[in-house]
């Protein structure tokens, strides 16, 4: 097998029947996969051609799958890419990364339906109809489709948090998605009896690289969710008999918060991916997978599985225990605590970053991804994930592009000297803190240069602090030492 086109082929060939889609809505595989094969020949006929990059700007649903599918049919390059994003940050993210098409899946294109690529909306693709809403013009030679694809030929991009920067996107191979689907199907063992179900958008490795194709692979029945309800959650696990949870450890700590046991009584979960002891306890799980990756390390290249009973866990927490390395993927400790991974097949890491039409690779002369990432190896050789090295704000799995916020902000000339940074949240993982030495913020003005951005990018606090810690060298602001500043004035957002 060598690319997604050929596994998806394969799975409704040997599944028709078994149910894909989100929990409202589903259909039998076999029928998907029809849907998605005439879409990507309507995708074909406004003139995009196999190896083409289109981006998909668009929220969970079966037309989103759909459209996915479909560009995998046509050879596209799909690049996932979160809707809530502001217009003007996806804007520069699109003349990164420049694609040759747009494919709107339930969200409104705004300013961006006067760029000049070929666009379409893609929300009746469920329906096996699509809306061109513009061509632009591009007419490629034909190459053959999706099942001409090689392993080695890129099949998706999934942009990265953007910890500190603009989001970057990582290019995936059509290699890297089967072995990772491999091996995530191998890890929860899965089978044709499972039904999995990977709550989270769908733009994220998680759901669509161990969610999506982990089931493609172990022919096992995949439900996602339009949107992650905590309030809906086990009554939608159990009504549709999901066996295998995907979830991301912001989602499982807001459960075990927000939802009871008794609520949960009677589902059929015999395993949870990133779901710890306190979870697998709370809501009577046999088992969990502590996993450690990136979307460039392979997606995942260390699993550990865990018991409610489990003692032997490091100080650091059971969450960040990595454990056993994956068996295409090496590891080890640099001299300044840095994590770094090299595969031992050519495709079992990310290909690079793609910045201006172009792949740039990532690894270092000897193959090792430098990951960012704080780690040790415990008395078994078992990697234990510590911390990012790197500054990072992340809010219910989603990472808020500091730089971008803050040049928002600068629009406010009240702030002054400011700085963004977190606080912890039980709940959400963080939350968005807004450091300052102004004695006279207008609130309203910082309120509105933030209004158009996803409500989780918002401060929930201003800070009043005399200065903000600088490096002595670059003047840069140390950001881990703002908490430990006196605070003169906290002021709720």
């Amino acid at each position: 097998m060598n690319n997604v086109a050929q596994l998806i082929t394969s799975a409704a060939a040997a599944v028709a029947h078994t149910a894909f889609g989100t929990f409202r809505q589903q259909d039998r595989l076999e029928r998907v996969v029809e849907r998605a094969r005439a879409v990507a020949a309507r995708l074909s006929d406004t003139g995009l051609v196999r190896g083409d990059v289109v981006a998909v700007i668009g929220h969970n649903s079966g037309a989103y799958l759909v459209t996915w599918m479909a560009t995998q049919f046509a050879g596209l390059q799909a690049a996932l890419i979160n809707p809530a994003y502001p217009d003007e940050l996806l804007g520069t993210m699109l003349d990164n990364l420049a694609p040759r098409g747009i494919l709107w899946v339930g969200r409104d294109p705004g300013t961006l339906a006067q760029r000049n690529e070929t666009q379409v909306d893609m929300q009746s693709a469920w329906d096996s109809t699509i809306e061109v809403l513009r061509t632009g013009g591009h007419q490629g030679a034909a190459s053959g489709t999706g099942l001409d694809c090689e392993p080695h030929e890129i099949s998706a991009y999934i942009h990265t948090s953007g910890t500190t920067g603009r989001p970057k996107f990582c290019a995936l191979s059509h290699g890297y998605f089967l072995r990772l689907g491999r091996f995530f199907a191998d890890t929860l063992a899965l089978s044709p009896q499972d039904t999995v179900c990977p709550p989270l958008p769908l733009f994220h490795i998680n759901p669509m690289g161990y969610g999506v194709l982990g089931a493609l692979t172990a022919h096992a029945a995949l439900l996602s969710s339009e949107k992650f309800s905590a309030a809906d959650f086990w009554s939608d696990i159990k009504s549709h008999g999901v066996t295998a949870l995907v979830l991301h450890a912001p989602p499982a700590n807001l459960l075990k918060v927000k939802t009871t046991a008794q609520e949960a009584e009677g589902h059929q979960v015999r395993i949870g991916f990133l779901c710890d002891r306190a979870f697998l306890r709370q809501f009577n799980v046999p088992i969990g997978v502590g996993a450690y990756g990136s979307t460039e390390a392979g997606g995942l290249c260390h699993t550990w599985l865990l018991r409610p009973d489990d003692d032997d866990m490091p100080v650091e927490g059971a969450c960040h225990l990595a454990g056993r390395a994956r068996h295409d993927v090496e590891h080890k400790i640099a001299q300044d605590g840095e994590i770094r991974v090299r595969g031992k097949h050519p495709l079992s890491l990310f290909s690079g970053y793609a910045r201006g039409g172009r792949i740039e690779p990532q690894t270092d002369v000897d193959g090792w991804f430098h990951t960012g990432d704080r780690g040790r190896l415990d008395e078994y050789g078992r990697l234990v994930f510590i911390e990012r090295i790197s500054e990072s704000i992340r809010i219910n799995g989603e990472y808020v592009p500091i730089d971008f916020v803050e040049s928002r902000l600068r629009q406010a000339k009240s702030l002054g000297e400011f700085a963004l940074w977190r606080v912890d949240s039980a709940s959400k993982g963080h939350e968005v803190v807004l450091y300052t030495t102004a004695t006279d913020v207008e609130h309203a003005q910082v309120c509105s240069v933030l209004a158009d951005l996803p409500k989780y990018m918002h401060p929930c606090a201003l800070i009043r602090i005399a200065q903000l810690p600088r490096d002595p060298g670059i003047g840069k602001v140390q950001r881990r030492l703002l908490d430990k500043q006196p605070r003169l004035v906290v002021t709720k957002l």
